[in-house]
């Protein structure tokens, strides 16, 4: 019995490896051709039933997790080990590095959300806080992906792969605004330069709070 049940927990496993690879390219897709959508989709998919959520693509949470850690195995790939900088005993290991990273990077959801709730002066509990959390984490996976992927351009010195990297950096940082703003204009009624205000200075509050967990940890070992 027990060996049948180890058998039909390895054919589960299997199968969602399996759906991974079918269902991240379509999120990815969907998110960069109907960004403002797959937000609002995520709104409603939470009205659903459990068991009925994201029957069609990754739920936000995963596809951000899963696109930290595609950045990072490229990062890995290309440095062979991790960056010395970032050489701490704490982050001294592939694991944990990737397990800040996945922190960091969802400080940006949180931050847009915290703005989000405070604009339409919802009261903030755990159930008022998941829907835009979720709907941001669409926006920020590729966001996140991008930035891996362009800082590990710029590790080779050649001048076309560095120049080729900070183009990334910048297209992706100004999609990823540019969508931030549109979202807080559809959500508060705000004109666009107004929601580009409220995103810039909601992204600005969560990097300074990356850095200041980052600072946090390098102190501490």
């Amino acid at each position: 019995m027990d060996f049948m049940r180890i058998l039909k927990s390895l054919e589960e496993l299997l199968y969602e490896v399996m759906v991974l690879l079918v269902f991240y390219p379509r999120t990815l897709w969907l998110t960069l051709r109907h960004p403002q959508r797959m937000m609002d989709y995520a709104d409603t998919e939470l009205g659903d039933v459990q068991s009925e959520q994201y029957t069609d693509t990754l739920s936000p949470p995963l596809f951000l997790m899963i696109s930290l850690a595609i950045s990072h195995g490229i990062e890995l790939a290309v440095h062979s080990t991790i960056p010395a900088a970032q050489q701490t005993k704490l982050l001294a290991t592939s694991e944990n590095l990737l397990l800040f990273r996945v922190f960091a990077f969802s400080l940006l959801p949180l931050a847009l959300s915290l703005r989000l709730l405070a604009g339409l002066k919802i009261d903030l509990t755990r159930e008022t806080l998941r829907a835009p959390f979720y709907a941001q984490c669409f926006i920020t996976a590729p966001f996140a992906l991008s930035i891996g992927l362009a800082f590990s351009l710029r590790h080779y010195s050649h001048d076309v792969r560095d120049l080729a990297g900070t183009a990334l950096i910048v297209t992706s940082t100004a999609w990823f605004l540019w969508q931030q703003a549109s979202w807080f204009v559809e959500k508060l009624g705000f004109g666009f330069w107004r929601g580009l205000l409220a995103a810039v200075f909601a992204t600005i509050l969560a990097a300074i709070g990356m850095m200041a967990v980052g600072f946090v940890i390098v102190e501490l070992t």
